[in-house]
C-alpha cells in the first residue's frame, strides 16, 4: 500500500539505505549467490580451460570501447541529466570558470532571495556578493578544459579511459609475466557496473579513479622525475572535490616507504603532501574572502573551513553507522564484476596481503570505510558506492593477486571468469542500467517541465517530494528563466518585491508526484504548509500568476 511521507522522511539515510538494498541490491547479490552455487558444485571445472589472454591493443580497443558505451549511454539512454546537487554543481563551476572566473557575482537584486536560489553545497563570497560550489575546483576545471574540444558528456568516458589506461600498465608492472593476471584484472574493471555508470556522471568519482590510478603508476616507477610527476598528480587529485579522499590512497604508500627506510622518497612525498594539504584545505576561505564584506554568520551553514564541515559532519558511531555502511558495501560487490569479492577473498586467505602493494592497496580501502563510518556513513545518491569509486583500481589490483596466486597453484578459474564477465556484462549491466533510467527519468521531466514554465519565477514546493530540491538549479549568472526558487527558503515578505519584475508561477506537489512515485510513496494531498502560505501571500501582493497548464511530461519518457 502506498503512504505519502514528508520529503524530509523520504530522504532519511536509513530509508534509502533499505530501499536501495532491498528493491536493487539484494536480488543482485541472490544472483550472485546461485552463481557461486553452481560454480562451486563443479569446482573442478572451475580450475579447467582455455586462458583468456589480452595483448596490449586489444586491451586499448576495449577500454575505448568500454568509454565509448558509457558516453552512449548518458546521452541516449539516461537523457544526458545531472540527477544529483553534486552532479549539478559541477556544470555550475564549469560554466563560471569558462568564462574565466573564479566565482559567478550575484546582483544585488537577487540578495534578498539568496537562500532561496538553493545554495546548498555553495560557497559563500561576502556578504551574498558571490557564489561558486563549495567543492574544490580540480574536477569542474578539468571538465571546462576538456569541454573546448569534447562534448560535455563525453569528459568522465574520457577519464574511464585514463584510469582504464593506467590500470593496464600498473599491471604490465606487477605481473609481466603473467598476461591472463592482467587480464582479469581488466576483464573484472570492464566488469563493474559501477565504475561504467557512473562514468555517466558528471560526480568527481571518475576523476578520483583516473588520478588515483596514474598516480600510483608513476609511484611504483621508483624514478625521481615520476615521483615528481606523482606530486603533481597528487596535487591535482587532492583538489579534485574533497581533500579526503586522495591522501587517504596515498597514505599507506608513504607508511611502506616508513617501513622500507626509503628516507629520501618518504621525505619528499611528506613535504609534498604537507604544501598540498595546507593549499587546498586554505582554498575555501581564501575564496570566501574575496567579497567586499566578511561572510555573515547566518550564510556560513556549512562551514567555509574544512575542519568546520568535518566537525559538523561527523556521526557519533552507533549501530546505525555500521548498518549503513553493511548496506554500501553490499552496494558495492552488487554493482561490481562477479567474481571481484571471490578473488579479493583469495588474496586475503592466501596471504597475498604480504606483499607491500597489496598491503598498502588493502590499508587504503580499509581506511576509506573506516573514515566514511566515522563522519558520512550514507552517500545518498549513487550507482554503487560512489564514496569507494577511487579505490576500485585497488579493488580489482588485489583480485589480481588472488588470481595470480591461484594461477599458480594451477587453480585459475579461467572458466569461470568467462561466464562471469559474460553474466556481468550482458545480465546484471543492463539490469543496472534499467535501475538508474528508472530513478532519473522523472527528475528529467520534471527539470525540463519547470525550464519551459511561462513565468518569470518559479517557486518550487521542495518540501512536498522527494528530492525536489535538487530540482531548484539555477545558472551561476542568473540568467536563466524561469528563474527557480525554493519555497522553504523564501524569506517572508520577499514576494512584493519580486512581483514588480517577475511573473510568478508555483510548482505544487500535484506537478511533482511522479518524483514520490520513484520511491514508492503517494503524491502530497496539496502544497506544503509553506507553499499554501506563499500562494497567499502572492495574492496579497496583487503579483502576476500564471498557471503552468502544460503537465509534466509521462515517466513514460523512462520505466515507470
Amino acid at each position: 500500500m502506498l503512504v505519502h511521507k514528508p520529503a524530509a522522511e523520504t530522504q532519511s539515510p536509513i530509508m534509502l539505505a533499505k530501499w536501495f538494498a532491498a528493491r536493487q541490491d539484494i536480488p543482485v547479490v541472490a544472483g550472485m549467490i546461485l552463481f557461486f552455487a553452481l560454480f562451486g558444485a563443479r569446482a573442478r571445472a572451475i580450475g579447467n580451460g582455455v586462458k583468456s589472454v589480452l595483448g596490449t591493443r586489444q586491451a586499448v580497443a576495449l577500454l575505448a570501447g568500454f568509454a565509448l558505451i558509457a558516453w552512449a549511454l548518458r546521452t541516449l539512454v539516461l537523457f544526458d541529466f545531472d540527477l544529483s546537487r553534486d552532479e549539478k554543481l559541477v556544470a555550475f563551476d564549469i560554466a563560471i570558470f569558462t568564462d574565466g572566473r573564479l566565482f559567478a557575482p550575484i546582483a544585488s537584486f537577487w540578495r534578498d532571495s539568496y537562500e532561496a536560489l538553493n545554495t546548498l553545497y555553495t560557497l559563500p563570497v561576502g556578504n551574498r556578493e558571490g557564489w561558486v560550489s563549495g567543492y574544490l575546483p580540480v574536477n569542474a576545471a578539468l571538465r571546462a578544459l576538456l569541454g573546448h574540444a569534447l562534448p560535455a558528456a563525453a569528459a568522465s568516458p574520457v577519464q574511464l579511459l585514463v584510469a582504464g589506461l593506467a590500470l593496464w600498465r600498473i599491471a604490465l608492472r606487477l605481473w609481466p609475466d603473467s598476461a591472463s593476471t592482467r587480464t582479469a584484472v581488466l576483464l573484472l574493471f570492464a566488469g563493474s557496473s559501477q565504475v561504467l555508470l557512473m562514468a555517466t556522471t558528471a560526480y568527481a568519482m571518475t576523476t578520483h579513479l583516473a588520478f588515483n590510478l596514474v598516480w600510483l603508476w608513476l609511484f611504483l616507477q621508483r624514478r625521481p622525475l615520476a615521483d615528481g610527476a606523482a606530486l603533481a598528480t597528487g596535487f591535482l587529485a587532492t583538489g579534485i572535490h574533497q581533500p579526503l579522499f586522495h591522501p587517504l590512497f596515498a597514505g599507506p604508500f608513504l607508511l611502506w616507504l616508513l617501513a622500507e627506510r626509503q628516507w629520501r622518497r618518504l621525505a619528499v612525498y611528506a613535504l609534498g603532501y604537507g604544501a598540498i594539504g595546507l593549499f587546498w584545505l586554505g582554498w575555501p576561505a581564501w575564496m570566501s574572502a574575496q567579497g567586499l564584506h566578511p561572510v555573515p554568520a547566518e550564510l556560513d551553514v556549512a562551514g567555509v573551513s574544512f575542519f568546520d564541515r568535518l566537525l559538523r559532519g561527523a556521526m557519533p558511531l552507533t549501530p546505525n553507522s555500521l548498518w549503513l555502511m553493511g548496506a554500501n558495501l553490499l552496494r558495492f560487490f552488487a554493482w561490481q564484476h562477479l567474481l571481484l569479492l571471490p578473488l579479493v577473498i583469495a588474496a586475503l586467505r592466501l596471504r597475498q596481503d604480504r606483499d607491500p602493494v597489496c598491503r598498502a592497496l588493502l590499508l587504503g580501502i580499509a581506511g576509506l570505510i573506516a573514515v566514511m563510518t566515522l563522519i558520512l556513513p550514507m552517500q545518498v545518491h549513487g550507482w554503487g558506492y560512489r564514496y569507494l569509486h577511487g579505490f576500485i583500481g585497488s579493488a580489482v589490483l588485489v583480485a589480481g593477486y588472488g588470481w595470480h596466486r591461484l594461477e599458480r597453484s594451477v587453480l585459475a578459474p579461467h572458466r569461470a571468469l568467462r561466464w562471469a564477465t559474460a553474466l556481468s556484462l550482458l545480465l546484471v549491466l543492463p539490469l543496472h542500467v534499467w535501475m538508474a533510467r528508472s530513478i532519473i527519468a522523472p527528475y528529467a521531466a520534471a527539470s525540463a517541465w519547470l525550464e519551459r514554465a511561462p513565468a518569470g519565477i518559479v517557486i518550487v514546493d521542495d518540501g512536498a517530494a522527494a528530492f525536489s530540491l535538487d530540482l531548484v538549479l539555477n545558472r551561476a549568472d542568473l540568467s536563466n528563466r524561469p528563474i527557480l526558487l525554493s519555497a522553504s527558503r523564501l524569506r517572508p515578505g520577499s514576494l512584493p518585491a519580486l512581483c514588480r519584475t517577475h511573473t510568478i508561477a508555483f510548482a505544487d506537489s500535484d506537478r511533482l508526484a511522479p518524483l514520490d512515485r520513484v520511491f514508492g510513496q503517494l503524491a502530497a494531498a496539496g502544497p506544503s504548509p509553506r507553499q499554501s502560505r506563499l500562494h497567499d501571500e502572492a495574492v496579497r501582493a496583487g503579483c502576476r500568476i500564471v498557471a503552468i497548464q502544460e503537465p509534466v511530461a509521462p515517466a513514460a519518457s523512462g520505466p515507470s
